[in-house]
This record gives C-alpha cells, sequence and structure tokens, in this order.
C-alpha cells in the first residue's frame, strides 16, 4: 500500500525527543508499503529528506513549547492548510495514517476522505479537548462544545483509531462505541537501552533519580522540586531535570529561589545523550499535574526507564499506576506529600539487592512494550 503517515512533530533518534512515529514508518516500510512521511520543522525552507527507505517531507513551520496558547493554533492550523496543499501535489495514497496531538491533524484525515475517498487511521496518544479543558485552558463553553463534536467526527470517520493505553481506548469507546479502537502504547527499545552496557563508567556514591523529557504544564515539575527540597539534608540522593519546555524557566527559578540545591540542570539531549545519561542513574521519575485525564498517557519516558530497567517512580494513578504495582518495579507517591517522599525510596537506597530486583523486574515487563510485539499488531488494523 501507499501509506501517508501524517505527524507534526515527527522525530528520528538523531534529533532527540519522542521517536515513536519513526518506529512505526520503518516498520511499515520494513513491511513493503510505500511510507511517505509529512511533518513541521522549524525551517525556513520546505525540503524532503530520506529516510530508511521512505520520505520524509518537512513543512516551514514554526513551533516550540514556549509559544502562547493562540500561537500554538496558530502553528495547528497552518500545518493543517501546508499539509492539505502538499497532499493535492503528491499521487493518491491508499491510507492516511494520522497522528495527533494536536486534534487538528484530523482535519487532515478528513479533507483528504473528502477529496480522494482515501480512508485513514486515526493515533491518539493524549486525549484532546479532555485535557487542555481539564487543564483550564480551554474555558469557552461553544468552544469545548465544537472540539468534543469535532472530536467525535474524526473518531467516527476513521477506517480504525489507535489508542495509546487501555484508558485511552475506553475514553474513546464511551464517546464513539461503534468504533473499532485497538491499542498500541509506546515502545520499550530493549535493543537500544541495555543495562549494563554504559558508554562511559559510572562513578558515583549517590542514589541519582532522573527526570527526561517535557517541561511543560501538564508535567508539573514542580512537585520534583518539593521533594528535592523535603529531602535536601539527605546527602545520599541527587536529582536531575533533563529537557526543555514552557516551564523550563519557572521551575529554575523555583529551585534558585528555594535554594534546593539537589537537583542538576541537564540540556536536552538526542538519543544516544539519553542512553548515556540512563547509565547513569537509578531510577526515572514521570511526572504529570494532577488532573484525572492525564493519568490516561502513555509517557515515552516511561517506557525507556523501563527498557534501561530502572527503578520506576510516578506521582499520578491510572493503568501505568497499576502496571507498575503488579510488576513491583516502581512505585507511586502523593505528589501533594512530598516528605512521604522518603520513606518510599529508603528501601531501595538502602537494600541493593530490593532496587536490583525492581530494576530486573522493569526490564521484563519491558519485553510486553517492544516494537516488535506492539507494532506486530499494525498488520492487522491497516488491513481492516
Amino acid at each position: 500500500m501507499r501509506i501517508c503517515l501524517v505527524h507534526q512533530y515527527y522525530k528520528t533518534p538523531q534529533s532527540g525527543g519522542a521517536i515513536r512515529s519513526y518506529y512505526i514508518a520503518k516498520y511499515l516500510t520494513e513491511k513493503g508499503h510505500e511510507v511517505t512521511v509529512i511533518t513541521a520543522r522549524n525551517n525556513k525552507a520546505y525540503s524532503v529528506d530520506k529516510e530508511d527507505g521512505y520520505e520524509v517531507h518537512n513543512l516551514p513551520i514554526y513551533y516550540s513549547n514556549h509559544l502562547s496558547f493562540l500561537s500554538r493554533i496558530h502553528a495547528f492550523l497552518l500545518f493543517v492548510w501546508s499539509t492539505n496543499r502538499l497532499m493535492k501535489k503528491l499521487p493518491r495514497f491508499d491510507l492516511n495514517y494520522v497522528i495527533s496531538t494536536p486534534l487538528s491533524t484530523g482535519l487532515i484525515a478528513l479533507k483528504s476522505k473528502k477529496r480522494t475517498k482515501t480512508p485513514y487511521i486515526f493515533e491518539v496518544g493524549d486525549l484532546w479537548p479532555d485535557a487542555p479543558i481539564q487543564l483550564g485552558v480551554i474555558k469557552n463553553p461553544l468552544f469545548k462544545w465544537l472540539t468534543y463534536r469535532f472530536e467525535k467526527k474524526v473518531y467516527r470517520h476513521a477506517q480504525s483509531v489507535v489508542a495509546l493505553s487501555p484508558d485511552i481506548k475506553e475514553n474513546i469507546l464511551a464517546k464513539v462505541p461503534k468504533q473499532k479502537v485497538g491499542v498500541i502504547t509506546n515502545l520499550a527499545d530493549l535493543k537500544y537501552f541495555n543495562p549494563g552496557k554504559s558508554l562511559k563508567p559510572i562513578e558515583k556514591e549517590k542514589f541519582v533519580i532522573a527526570y527526561l523529557g517535557s517541561m511543560g504544564m501538564a508535567n508539573h515539575l514542580e512537585y520534583l522540586v518539593d521533594v528535592a527540597k523535603a529531602l535536601s539534608s539527605d546527602t545520599r540522593l541527587q536529582f536531575i531535570i533533563m529537557g526543555e519546555g514552557a516551564r523550563h524557566e519557572a521551575i529554575e527559578k523555583k529551585i534558585s529561589q528555594e535554594k534546593v540545591n539537589n537537583i542538576q540542570f541537564l540540556p536536552q539531549r538526542d538519543k544516544k545523550g539519553v542512553l548515556e545519561l540512563m547509565n547513569e542513574v537509578d531510577a526515572i521519575y514521570v511526572s504529570f499535574l494532577k488532573a484525572p485525564i492525564l493519568s490516561s498517557g502513555s509517557p515515552n519516558k516511561f517506557f525507556d526507564g523501563l527498557a534501561a530497567g530502572k527503578l520506576i517512580i510516578i506521582n499520578f494513578k491510572g493503568w501505568i499506576k497499576t502496571l507498575i504495582e503488579k510488576h513491583e518495579c516502581g512505585f507511586y507517591h502523593d505528589p501533594t506529600q512530598p516528605k512521604d517522599f522518603f520513606e518510599l525510596v529508603k528501601p531501595y537506597i538502602e537494600r541493593k539487592e530490593k532496587l536490583a530486583e525492581a530494576q530486573q523486574n522493569a526490564r521484563i515487563l519491558a519485553e510486553q512494550f517492544t516494537p516488535e510485539v506492539q507494532l506486530s499488531q499494525l498488520d492487522e488494523i491497516i488491513t481492516l
């Protein structure tokens, strides 16, 4: 089949960030499909790259986590307009694989289906508009009603929907009960993250807990700063934050003002840089603001942490909390009670065998989420 994969945030291992759509494009190409990717880049001009046997069309659309809400909406709609324009120039595809967020990519799917009768699969990683509504970003009642109506329309007209978690699937089915919805979670690459094969020697005495990823409003890293501050008197603990996002400066300011001295900031790294850091830390911290809808997600760094064989620490409930407790590879802590964190992490600091067991359990759990296991479901989904 000729398949067009549309993802505004497409990344490669070299560029860093979440590379799920890279795995999907590569997998479909290896299965014999002719794949074309359409994405956006912070470039000044349109360009086409050749990667792993498929084309990547880069549209010049600036986007950053630092943009205001209205500026983000402008970037989303510009991507829709530019993609629709580009698709008119390309030969007709047999199938469009359209990835959200943002939900606005649904406009691309619907337009192509109406114009060329091309069916589409719609992938849902975050629940829009539920998330921005619960976070208070969307407040206007009319806008809420319009976005919910549009969301249902996009789901209803899809050939099938791919949800990144069981909780997301349940949410979608509650809105469109008759739709076909499959679950393909984010991916744990066991071949890349290989515990015990560090790229450089590890010389440390402290128990290191790292947060890797976006620093946005939804992540609310103030929770981690509060934990670090509460435990600042324990010299055995070291916290690391690596990434970028709209809340980066605010988090650094909070650390400085409150004189939290056990957090180290590192700049965003590519996939190799993430691997290097993973080999130096004991635990991965995954954070979300205390909003029910955010616990339904499928955070990329959770799966990287599993693949790297790390203790997993989360501050939200939902399907991931159930998973780590069942497989004994980490723990949940209430983010509103930072002082309670020490009693939860203490056994892993003082008993190395307990830490090693949890890390081994994480690696075993990761086997359920490898690209080979998860993406094999695409074979059936795209032929429905």
